[in-house]
């Protein structure tokens, strides 16, 4: 059983919670991970870029000189894209950069990444406990006992529980190096690009059905 340990508020060890070996006997799939990391990158694009071509630069209707006699280059208007002020040739223009997913690839992508997460002992679970006003020194506190302080931590929330206790999501913002999601909305990408996760006790049971679940 490969275990996870869980620690209070101070960053003591009170618990251990417990994964079955079976989740981590295959190795991880790489190819569905590049291929969401890439989706998700490219659905972030606006894709609003835009530039001017020779025709849409305000001007140059007119020719600047005549074609023959004046012993210049022959021009046929002051917006040529050789010029200073000239349009562009080949800018870009808005597109949708969008690319999208079968939801089983997407469900897929998470359970690799949250398993190479586990397999690379980078999961803690923290019991959470209410408190009665935002205090980030709690959980800067927390993150300096474990010896995370440098690191890029994913605290992951329970919508229904850890999500009502908003001093909790205000004392984590505050936190340079630190961000939030909840259990039921993450995504690959941010459980890849932090380097620890950090489960509330509340939402481990949903991370580790989702695990669990056959089928994905």
């Amino acid at each position: 059983m490969k275990e996870i340990p869980v620690y209070n508020m101070e960053g003591k060890k009170v618990d251990t919670q417990t994964l079955p070996d079976d989740l981590f006997k295959e190795a991880i799939n790489k190819n569905v991970l590049y291929y969401y990391v890439v989706a998700y990158l490219a659905n972030q694009r606006k894709g609003t870029a835009s530039t001017k071509t020779r025709g849409e630069v305000s001007g140059g209707g007119k020719k600047p000189w005549r074609q023959k006699g004046t012993g210049r280059a022959r021009v046929g208007s002051i917006r040529n894209p050789i010029w200073r002020h000239g349009g562009v040739v080949f800018g870009p223009k808005p597109r949708d950069y969008r690319i999208d997913l079968p939801k089983k690839v997407k469900r897929k992508a998470i359970k690799e990444a949250l398993r190479d997460k586990f397999m690379e002992d980078k999961v803690a679970i923290i019991k959470l406990e209410k408190i009665e006003k935002p205090k980030t020194k709690i959980f800067a506190n927390f993150l300096k006992v474990l010896g995370l302080q440098k690191e890029k931590v994913l605290f992951i929330l329970s919508k229904e529980e850890d999500g009502d206790d908003k001093n909790i999501v205000k004392s984590l913002r505050n936190l340079p190096t630190v961000s939030y999601d909840y259990g039921d909305k993450i995504n690959a990408y941010e459980i890849l690009r932090n380097d620890r996760l950090i489960i509330s006790e509340n939402s481990f049971n949903l991370i580790k059905e989702y695990l669990e679940k056959n089928g994905v």
